[in-house]
């Protein structure tokens, strides 16, 4: 199943990245699942919790690194990040529908260092696939 459109219901909160592939300017970023508010698409106007997760990210621009490492004082961070396996998990999806931007932060960790990550980036457009999903009333139950 996707999704293109109405990209700000997806939440990406406590998620993982489970991989990620670049190719030029575009992206394909793997999550170990995700929350939607509603699949309005299909009928369901219930919130979603997604198995496996991967947003289709074409045309990224404008993208920034930032780490916070004393309180609001950050500095630019140079790639390579390692999303797998020291971005802790993500804390906050900010998607802009207006602008095309995405904002994803949370806990980064390495041997030498913690510190909060912010990685904001501009976007032509975007698909969320997922293979499975129940809604959070079935989740419930």
């Amino acid at each position: 199943m996707n999704i293109s459109s109405n990209i700000k219901r997806l939440s990406l909160h406590d998620s993982h990245f489970k991989n990620v592939e670049r190719l030029g300017n575009n992206i394909e970023l793997i999550f170990d699942w995700a929350k939607l508010e509603n699949f309005n698409e299909s009928g369901i106007d219930d919130g979603l919790v997604l198995g496996e997760t991967k947003l289709r990210i074409k045309g990224i621009s404008k993208e920034k690194f930032r780490g916070y490492f004393d309180g609001t004082k950050w500095k630019p961070i140079s790639e390579p990040i390692d999303f797998v396996n020291s971005w802790e998990q993500i804390a906050n999806t900010e998607i802009d529908e207006v602008s095309n931007q995405i904002q994803l932060d949370g806990m980064y960790s390495t041997e030498k260092e913690n510190f909060w990550i912010e990685w904001s980036f501009k976007y032509e457009n975007c698909v969320i696939e997922w293979n499975s999903h129940v809604t959070f009333t079935e989740r419930k139950e």
